[in-house]
């Protein structure tokens, strides 16, 4: 007899193995409207060494800070030695931002990692789109380069 249990996580399995192999060729906002199949960050450094993933500006490992921000390894680095989170590894990790209003998430400054036109995120509240590329400044800092999303 066939467990359901093991038929759910094989299933599960191959969906986030699918999505890495797709992740290449897609956007922030392609990646969060999949993001139940990206792998957590603390469960990916449980299961392998950041140093044996594929990194790249493109095709890196992808997986979700504990933030809930989705990251892309862009260098590979001893995650045994450095088992900080994402957000305070910015040289490591690139961060892709949606353009869905739904899935922003808060703000954080990365020069690594700037918000591009149609990028949403939160701060104090309020929802925002960038409306500049290369945008690395809060909304609160910078209105002129966000728009507020009804």
């Amino acid at each position: 007899m066939i467990d359901p249990k093991t038929v759910m996580y094989e299933e599960g399995r191959r969906q986030a193995l699918g999505l890495q192999d797709r992740s290449g060729g897609m956007n922030g906002t392609e990646l969060y409207a999949e993001e139940d199949k990206i792998p957590s960050f603390q469960a990916a450094v449980k299961q392998k060494n950041m140093l044996d993933r594929k990194a790249g500006q493109t095709d890196g490992f992808v997986c979700k800070s504990t933030a809930g921000r989705v990251v892309r390894l862009l260098q590979v680095y001893d995650s045994e030695v450095y088992t900080q989170e994402p957000e305070e590894l910015p040289a490591q990790w690139g961060f892709v931002w949606s353009d869905d209003p739904a899935k922003a998430k808060p703000f954080i400054a990365l020069s690594t990692s700037p918000y591009m036109t149609g990028n949403c995120c939160t701060e104090n509240g309020n929802v925002y789109r960038s409306t500049i590329d290369n945008n690395v400044w809060a909304p609160s800092a910078y209105p002129a380069g966000w728009e507020v999303v009804a």
